[in-house]
């Protein structure tokens, strides 16, 4: 068989294994609710080796959680502020614990959590806190990609997920700017990110700096509004034009590391040229 031959049949060898197969995809989604029980086990019996709380707070916090509007948090941060100032590590493994797993399992709601870590830490230490579990969260799910959530990705995005492994070709050599500008911007969905890197052979190291930069700004606005609480009146007021003006500042120092790594490659290439022309 020739070369071309060769390369052709390699080829369609290759498109075979990448074609959706919604069979696969069910399959799947079964494990992953496997897995989604046993992470929801492993909380469980976390939550129940914690100090308990008094009763009718332990009630306000059953009623509230998940909290799925402003005043729910509100009742949470005044549920739990004591206790957290008690026990501020056990609240934050728990708040680490359930955003991973809903991250990992794309369930919606983490941006309650950060509005509750702003609230109970402050704007400083949530702010640290919800970056470092939003960045862990994302690579349990860019992990569980390579696990189980490809044949679904395939099935529901396959024309998306082309799209993006070509971006992705063109910009090899600078993925990590790439992955912060998609994080910062609402270009593609966190979800599709998370979900879609490890498929298109975007590399965990870059994946995971460029999630911890790229949501800075959002994460940064999340805690402070939730330092804030008593300024909001809803959740769309996290996106006012000071807060807006807010996140993009946080975004530029973000997006700084990028702007000197681009600068000291360009000033070193400007070396190198005037260095041959000598």
């Amino acid at each position: 068989m020739t070369d071309s031959g060769q390369q052709q049949r390699a080829t369609g060898q290759l498109r075979e294994q990448e074609e959706p197969s919604w069979a696969d995809a069910r399959s799947s989604v079964l494990r992953g609710a496997v897995v989604l029980l046993a992470a929801a086990a492993v909380f469980g019996l976390f939550v129940l080796s914690m100090p308990r709380l008094k009763a009718h707070d332990l009630d306000a916090l059953v009623h509230n959680f998940p909290p799925s509007s402003l005043p729910a948090v509100i009742t949470l941060r005044d549920t739990l502020l004591a206790y957290a100032e008690t026990y501020p590590k056990t609240v934050a493994m728990g708040i680490l614990l359930l955003y991973s797993i809903m991250q990992t399992f794309a369930i919606p709601g983490t941006i309650s959590l950060s509005l509750l870590a702003g609230a109970l830490y402050g704007s400083t230490r949530g702010f640290l806190l919800v970056a470092a579990v939003s960045t862990v969260g994302a690579c349990s799910c860019y992990g569980m990609s390579c696990l189980l959530w490809r044949p679904i990705a395939r099935a529901l995005w396959a024309d998306r997920i082309e799209g993006f492994r070509s971006e992705v070709a063109k910009r090899r050599h600078d993925l990590l700017s790439y992955i912060i500008f998609l994080r910062v911007t609402p270009m593609l969905p966190n979800v599709f990110i998370n979900v879609a890197s490890p498929i298109v052979g975007v590399p965990l190291m870059d994946f995971a700096l460029g999630t911890l930069l790229g949501c800075a700004p959002n994460n940064f606005m999340a805690a402070h509004a939730g330092d804030h609480l008593s300024d909001l009146d809803s959740f769309a007021d996290l996106y006012n034009p000071r807060m807006l003006l807010l996140g993009l500042t946080v975004g530029c120092v973000a997006l700084l590391p990028v702007y000197l790594k681009h600068r000291h490659e360009r000033g070193r290439a400007i070396a190198a040229l005037a260095h041959r022309i000598r």
